[in-house]
């Protein structure tokens, strides 16, 4: 069938392959969510208060915060700051002035030199 410029191409109506089968779905075991938001971010909350986390910098001089008691991710290294979460964040915000990734500062550097 030949479709004019105004109408729309048939679709196609069989299917590719055999469709894969669906996990059984048993509604009794799924918790339902909490009916008021808040009381989920004031759980979350609760835990950041007891987390130690500590300051980490990659390669390209950019800092993250991570809990200590989970093994540093690769291509991350710590810088010695550990703390609460405020303490981290507010040692990053001292030290991180500059949010550009190390390479791009430095290709800048050179293109203005």
């Amino acid at each position: 069938m030949k479709a004019f410029p105004h109408e729309a191409p048939p679709r196609r109506t069989a299917r590719r392959g055999p469709r894969a089968p669906r996990a059984p779905t048993r509604t009794a075991d799924r918790t339902p969510p909490p009916a008021d938001p808040t009381e989920l971010k004031s759980k979350e909350n609760d835990m950041d208060e007891n987390t130690r986390y500590q300051v980490l910098r990659n390669d390209e001089e950019q800092y993250s915060l991570w809990p200590v008691d989970i093994e540093v991710p690769a291509g991350w290294q710590p810088v010695g700051k550990e703390g609460t979460e405020a303490e981290c964040s507010a040692y990053v915000d001292e030290v991180w002035t500059d949010m550009r990734p190390k390479s791009l500062r430095e290709r800048m550097e050179n293109a203005g030199a």
